[in-house]
């Protein structure tokens, strides 16, 4: 059973010789709970999302996970309309399981087509935008960062002009 330990005095000497970390697990209910922050204009897409592992959250180091939805497109609007991350890059190396639903993912001006169990590896500095393409289904997916906090994550989007930070607003 790979590395299971044994008793719960193991899991508990092995948790204190991380450093202060310790694994961290979500239940469904937990990530309900969770806030939810997002954009809805035209500059930065119409796009929510929640932080699920984040060193100012949760006991963890190094990585920075979320989960984020992009609504579906309306019917007689072009694909670009509707549920969409705009333009944007960061310097963190970035990781999308897809979930559900269907997309174009656009990484440096080339685009991939990606559907549920789809995983897309983005590196650092790349221009990225998602954009949903269905009419009915909602977009979902994992994304995971190489940092120890969101708010670590300067994210730079194509339409705020060089050199300025967005800052996402809470969504309901």
């Amino acid at each position: 059973m790979g590395n299971l330990l044994s008793s719960s005095k193991e899991r508990k000497a092995k948790t204190k010789q991380g450093a202060g970390l310790q694994a961290v697990c979500l239940s469904a209910g937990d990530i309900k709970e969770l806030q939810c922050i997002g954009y809805s204009d035209r500059e930065h897409g119409k796009v929510r999302w929640k932080t699920l592992i984040s060193s100012d959250k949760t006991p963890s180091k190094d990585l920075t996970a979320g989960i984020a939805t992009l609504p579906p497109r309306k019917e007689n609007q072009p694909t670009s309309a509707g549920g969409n991350m705009a333009p944007h890059r960061h310097r963190q190396a970035e990781v999308y399981i897809v979930v559900s639903g269907e997309a174009i993912i656009n990484v440096d001006m080339l685009e991939y087509p990606v559907s549920a169990g789809s995983v897309v590896f983005i590196p650092g500095g790349a221009e990225r935008a998602v954009r949903n393409t269905s009419l009915t289904e909602e977009f979902v997916w994992y994304f995971c960062l190489a940092a120890d906090k969101i708010g670590d994550v300067r994210f730079l989007y194509k339409n705020d002009g060089i050199g300025v930070a967005s800052q996402p607003r809470v969504m309901g």
